[in-house]
């Protein structure tokens, strides 16, 4: 059975045809990414340092810092998870060491997700666009009722919910070990965050 990365390569190489023979270079993106757990060590300690600086400021100003500096970082974090769990951090032979970076970088995301987005991405590259299987398609529903310009700005806005919803209601599946040392991780980095600084910690989720 091929690992996550080794999927995603392969199905680069059948679409890639003639891209790729005109650009072979490309082939040496395809593999670990020795600057990313650098990165997103840095991007982890800026939030957490964030909490510190933010601890007294009114609430105006920290719904504003959220939005401004803690929201960029953290969605950078998800883009940086997406990464971590085709194992780019550190390759298909530390795989274990992928998904427990993966529990570090969600930290400042506040609800554990990282094992379970890669239970479901993992689908997502081996059935693109199968009906019932690859959860990153919106519903049925979602396509019904979101299809006015209005009700599709809110689809906009609720996207994180309902991107985090959709796989339990189009493809549920068992809750694994690992997700709950995800989450056991992530509720203890909370509760220690809520301890120190109290609910200025949301200023950083």
């Amino acid at each position: 059975m091929m690992t996550s990365l080794q999927t995603l390569e392969a199905g680069c190489r059948l679409n890639a045809g003639p891209e790729q023979a005109k650009y072979p270079q490309i082939k040496n993106l395809m593999g670990p990414d020795p600057q990313l757990k650098w990165t997103v060590s840095c991007m982890v300690l800026v939030q957490i340092l964030c909490c510190y600086l933010v601890r007294d400021l009114s609430w105006k100003w920290l719904f504003f810092w959220s939005y401004a500096f803690g929201g960029v970082i953290n969605h950078s974090l998800t883009l940086a998870i997406h990464d971590i769990s085709h194992n780019v951090a550190f390759g298909n032979k530390s795989a274990r060491w992928n998904r427990f970076f993966g529990m570090f970088a969600n930290l400042p995301i506040a609800v554990p997700y990282s094992t379970s987005f890669k239970k479901y991405h993992i689908d997502h590259h081996r059935y693109l666009g199968g009906d019932g299987l690859d959860v990153d398609i919106p519903t049925d529903f979602e396509g019904n009722f979101f299809c006015t310009p209005t009700r599709k700005i809110i689809w906009i806005i609720l996207q994180p919910l309902l991107y985090v919803l959709r796989p339990l209601y189009i493809n549920p599946k068992p809750i694994t070990h690992m997700e709950i040392i995800n989450s056991v991780v992530q509720f203890s980095f909370d509760l220690v965050i809520y301890s120190l600084w109290g609910l200025n910690l949301l200023s950083t989720y």
